[in-house]
């Protein structure tokens, strides 16, 4: 009985390891669902497999044409956008100044995402907590949560239901940030990676980016100088937005910030 329960067992883990092809291309068949906690800021994070994509759009804006194949290794990414509290803990270890919405009762929620932080903001923190920025290939592939050509994490339509954008309605009866994972997660786990609020990614913006294939692990711009401003690339829409920022493939570009605007973190496998 012993020798068959073990045949049983082995017989179940390897379908389960043969579980790990993504649709997008090839993977290392490791698994989607792996988690760990980050030591400094205690935050979840998921594991994201390697793996190439279709990076871009057909349908969208010019600056994210051509779609073009990009082929990204293994990286873990936040579950959740960095919330208030955490903040508040890297800002109580550092002395580092507090975000301006930070005594707003309408964002400042210890379970909403921090907002109105800076790329450099953003970076600090990402450097304290032992992690980085997404590249936006990165965030691109993440958002996309293992779906082949889809316009959002969980398809082709959003709704109230799906996200926090644009008004209220379903799921969505926040004016403005809701707490982080009130929606459904994409494939990967992620929540909010649509909506709540615009995340920051470590590229500077460069319209041309996409003509530039294919390519492997893309880390295009350079870090910032302490007397150096420079437009940085923002992904998945916040909740002032339309559905159309929402879409995986949508860009957006900033200099400093806004109550819409917060980020997520990511650090290598």
């Amino acid at each position: 009985m012993r020798i068959a329960g073990i045949f049983l067992i082995t017989i179940v883990t390897l379908s389960f390891c043969a579980c790990g092809q993504s649709e997008e291309g090839s993977t290392t068949g490791i698994e989607s669902a792996t988690e760990i906690v980050s030591e400094i800021d205690g935050a979840t994070m998921v594991l994201i497999p390697a793996g190439t994509f279709q990076m871009g759009s057909t349908i969208g804006n010019s600056d994210e044409q051509p779609v073009h194949t990009v082929t990204l290794d293994a990286f873990y990414m936040d579950m959740y956008e960095v919330t208030n509290a955490r903040y508040q803990k890297f800002v109580q270890s550092t002395g580092y100044p507090q975000p301006p919405l930070s005594h707003d009762p309408k964002f400042n929620a210890p379970d909403a995402p921090v907002v109105h932080v800076t790329w450099r903001d953003a970076a600090a923190y990402a450097a304290w907590a032992n992690k980085r920025l997404p590249t936006e290939a990165e965030w691109e592939y993440a958002a996309r949560g293992n779906l082949t050509g889809k316009l959002y994490p969980n398809g082709d339509i959003i709704t109230y239901t799906d996200a926090n954008f644009g008004g209220t309605g379903g799921t969505d009866r926040w004016k403005w940030t809701a707490p982080v994972g009130s929606f459904p997660p994409n494939g990967y786990n992620l929540y909010d990676i649509a909506g709540n609020v615009w995340e920051w990614c470590f590229d500077e913006y460069n319209a041309e980016f996409y003509n530039m294939s294919p390519q492997n692990n893309p880390r295009f711009g350079r870090e910032i100088a302490p007397d150096d401003e420079n437009f940085r690339i923002l992904r998945g829409g916040g909740w002032g937005g339309s559905p159309e920022d929402l879409r995986a493939a949508d860009r957006w570009y900033h200099l400093s910030s806004g109550s819409t605007i917060g980020f997520r973190c990511v650090k290598d496998f």
